[in-house]
């Protein structure tokens, strides 16, 4: 308790040096946005700015890559970020924890987006008993993953498995490689790289359909306050940059590979197909069923933060909610 006491006033130290004079020192129009990794998760806000939809409806923005979640939070709620880019479960902590004013206005990707890859020759979850799995840390979302899966099937991730933090995909993919783990959690295109080494998809976590609010975008209340309409330019133009990432396949293989110096065709192609294809909505709606999941995910880790808290708390779908009833979403797809 005392932890998240002075997380939460270092939180709103931060937001209170959110002073006028720094405001002053940026374009109205100018947005500078976070995005939390180097992945087909976060081509959306590539296209917007590479394309220059960001610019056709009025925004001057600015893209800087910041990962880990509390340092974007923080960066937020000093006004150093207008917009971040962050998983939901960090919004979600960091609110529970003391920075109320943020609020999520986006989801481009409301499932697990995540493939547990093992050695070949396990093929039914009664074969992973007794076995060590990878994860990149223990509470990350591939943790929570991995802990799902395992529950669904009956399984006690604390007696059944091994579960071993190993800090990123790399080091996992490593260890699979020299047998230290049977397998292990990643994200597209890191599937890939394990496949190659003869690893098989044991499953796609997204396809069991858990709504889990991963890939979000994320303001304050004052900020929607004294900048609606910048909030609401950017909601559009992130819209736009779905529509642009589901039809122009040529144009954003070649923003990605820009970003992440993926070279490798059929890496290119698998990206393309899980990012744009198969997870993303057309309408990035940030869902309470989204938020709830996570909640829940809290239930022990922060069990005193999260009592009484509901997912409409953390939430203002309000810009894809307008954008949506025009019908201006459907028309792009005409």
């Amino acid at each position: 308790m005392l932890k998240a006491s002075r997380f939460g006033l270092a939180l709103a130290v931060c937001f209170l040096s959110w002073s006028a004079a720094a405001a002053q020192q940026k374009p109205s129009n100018a947005l500078t946005i976070s995005y939390p990794s180097i992945s087909g998760a976060q081509a959306v806000l590539w296209i917007g700015k590479e394309t220059g939809i960001f610019r056709k409806n009025g925004l001057d923005v600015d893209l800087v890559y910041i990962g880990g979640g509390p340092r974007s939070m923080a960066a937020l709620l000093s006004g150093q970020l207008q917009v971040i880019g962050t998983g939901g479960n960090s919004l979600v902590a960091a609110h529970l924890r003391g920075a109320r004013e943020t609020v999520m206005v986006a989801t481009t990707y409301n499932t697990l987006v995540f493939s547990l890859m093992t050695r070949a020759e396990l093929k039914e979850p009664k074969d992973l008993k007794g076995k060590s799995l990878g994860v990149t840390g223990f509470g990350s979302l591939s943790d929570f993953t991995l802990r799902t899966l395992l529950k669904r099937w009956g399984l006690d991730p604390a007696r059944d498995v091994v579960i071993r933090p190993m800090g990123g995909y790399p080091e996992t993919i490593a260890a699979m490689k020299s047998g230290a783990l049977d397998g292990g959690v990643l994200s597209p295109p890191s599937n890939l790289s394990a496949r190659v080494l003869g690893f098989r998809e044991f499953i796609e976590a997204g396809s069991i359909g858990i709504e889990y609010a991963s890939t979000c975008y994320a303001t304050t209340r004052p900020f929607i306050r004294e900048r609606r309409e910048s909030v609401a330019q950017f909601i559009r133009s992130l819209t736009e940059a779905i529509h642009r990432f589901k039809t122009d396949k040529a144009g954003s293989i070649k923003i990605i590979q820009q970003y992440t110096k993926i070279r490798d065709p059929e890496v290119l192609e698998e990206t393309y197909r899980v990012y744009a294809v198969r997870y993303l909505s057309r309408a990035p709606y940030p869902t309470l069923n989204g938020v709830k999941t996570i909640l829940e995910s809290f239930a022990d880790s922060l069990a005193a933060e999260s009592r009484g808290a509901k997912p409409e708390d953390f939430v203002d779908s309000s810009f894809v909610q307008a954008l949506d009833a025009s019908g201006w979403i459907g028309r792009l797809y005409q």
